[in-house]
């Protein structure tokens, strides 16, 4: 269920959800979010050139964009860009 504020601002009533993403700290109140979303989210557009996976426990979600993901507390995510990486 919804709950309006003062301000007429609507919220799910979740609270804030702190994650990471390559080490860099994102923030949801959403309980779920799809896996594109979780790369979106961290600025790796377009979501399709990178592939997620979660730390701990490790699960890689490939290709599979539209999964979603539950959201813990500190959890830890990591991009990975799925093309050739150039050498020096």
């Amino acid at each position: 269920m919804n709950a309006t504020d003062r301000d007429g601002q609507t919220h799910s009533g979740h609270h804030e959800i702190t994650y990471f993403v390559n080490g860099e700290k994102e923030t949801t109140k959403e309980p779920e979010l799809a896996v594109k979303q979780i790369l979106e989210n961290a600025g790796f557009t377009p979501e399709t050139d990178y592939t997620l996976a979660r730390e701990h426990p490790h699960h890689d979600f490939d290709s599979n964009y539209n999964e979603l993901v539950k959201i813990h507390e500190n959890e830890r995510f990591q991009a990975k860009f799925k093309g050739p990486t150039p050498t020096s």
